[in-house]
């Protein structure tokens, strides 16, 4: 089929490996810009990206791209060169985001305001009326982004975030974005048949995450992607097709496979909450307990976002509870192999255990670092 031109919106810090993702669906990197990415591929492809992907923000369809130095160029531009009323209906609402850098227009609220004019009036033109225009889930999301005076407006196929996956219903203080977790796992290399552990499980992120990966659920599943029939050329069979493929691919979660933990009862009961909505969520242990009192031997993939800042009160407490993590790594995980994700790169060393490598892995607004640490087999 032939091949159309999308943008992939990425989180920084994941455009290399977002893009290797892609690129294992059969699209092809045409160019990296700031936020992200450029890629062509066929329909078929499209729908896997939109459907599997775990590392993408947002997937925009380019509408319109102009040089654009003024906001009367804006609306004129916008108002003549597309026609809106074929995307959707004067009943229906819709919604943009817009970003501007080092453009005549200084201002990404006025940018918005002028294409949600422009769209308005066609509309006008048609029908003599206008659609709603909100900002809290609307029928039809665009994305407008001007930048060294030249726009390009775009249509977000889905209408949303990716990194929403629709397990989360329980959230602890400062959960991780889901995105962030698959990336653990992906840098992890975990085979997905290895026992893993994650004894800071808080409201289970990076277990949900795993077990996506584990069973081939796709990070679509519980998503509602019915805002993907506003997309020009939308092919129903192939979209149902799709899903279908990807479905049959889901496997049974093997026994004694992903183990959680965490010392708050609540982020116990959120994890157990959050992780029932996926296929064998239920199947998975967790247990209330700090890990500083675990007095067994656990070999395997030691996957962990520790608490840091705030959530913690003070840096004595977060170097304290790194030490203690060292200590739970060398005496009881013997064999093991642990990536931890640390607020900040001066706290690896507080593990006292030798990173064999760290990367920048953003979580938020936090330049946190993921490092690997290889803890040989216990041989006493």
């Amino acid at each position: 089929m032939e091949k159309q031109r999308y943008f992939a919106v990425v989180q920084g810090s994941l455009e290399k490996h977002a893009q290797e993702e892609l690129e294992g669906f059969g699209a092809r990197v045409l160019q990296e810009v700031p936020r992200g990415f450029y890629f062509s591929c066929s329909q078929a492809e499209l729908y896997r990206i939109l459907y599997e992907s775990r590392l993408l923000q947002r997937v925009l369809l380019p509408l319109l791209s102009f040089d654009c130095h003024s906001t009367k160029y804006l609306y004129r531009e916008a108002y003549n060169r597309y026609d809106w009323t074929q995307l959707f209906g004067v009943k229906e609402t819709f919604g943009i985001i817009s970003n501007v850098g080092n453009s005549a227009i200084k201002h990404s609220l006025y940018a918005g305001q002028t294409l949600k004019d422009a769209i308005c009036d066609r509309f006008r033109s048609v029908y003599n009326a206008r659609p709603d225009f909100t900002t809290k889930n609307p029928d039809i999301l665009f994305n407008l982004h001007i930048f060294n005076n030249h726009a390009n407006i775009y249509l977000d196929i889905l209408g949303q975030s990716m990194h929403r996956r629709g397990y989360r219903k329980k959230s602890m203080e400062a959960p991780m974005q889901e995105t962030v977790a698959a990336a653990m796992v992906r840098l992890s290399e975990w085979d997905g048949n290895t026992p893993l552990w994650d004894p800071m499980c808080g409201s289970g992120t990076i277990l949900a995450e795993a077990l996506m990966f584990a069973c081939n659920i796709p990070a679509g599943y519980l998503r509602d992607d019915s805002k993907i029939t506003k997309m020009p050329g939308f092919d129903t069979t192939l979209w149902e097709n799709t899903v279908r493929e990807a479905n049959a691919r889901i496997r049974t979660l093997p026994k004694g496979l992903i183990f959680g933990s965490d010392m708050g009862y609540k982020s116990v009961a959120a994890a157990k909450e959050n992780l029932k909505n996926l296929p064998g969520g239920d199947k998975i242990e967790i247990w209330q307990m700090r890990f500083q009192d675990f007095d067994g031997k656990f070999s395997g993939y030691v996957l962990t976002n520790p608490p840091y800042g705030v959530r913690l009160g003070n840096p004595k407490q977060v170097h304290k509870l790194y030490q203690d993590l060292g200590d739970f790594l060398k005496q009881r995980c013997g064999d093991s192999i642990a990536f931890i994700l640390c607020g900040e790169k001066a706290l690896i060393p507080k593990i006292r255990l030798r990173a064999h490598w760290d990367k920048s892995l953003k979580n938020g607004n936090l330049d946190s670092r993921l490092a690997k640490i290889v803890i040989l087999p216990d041989r006493r």
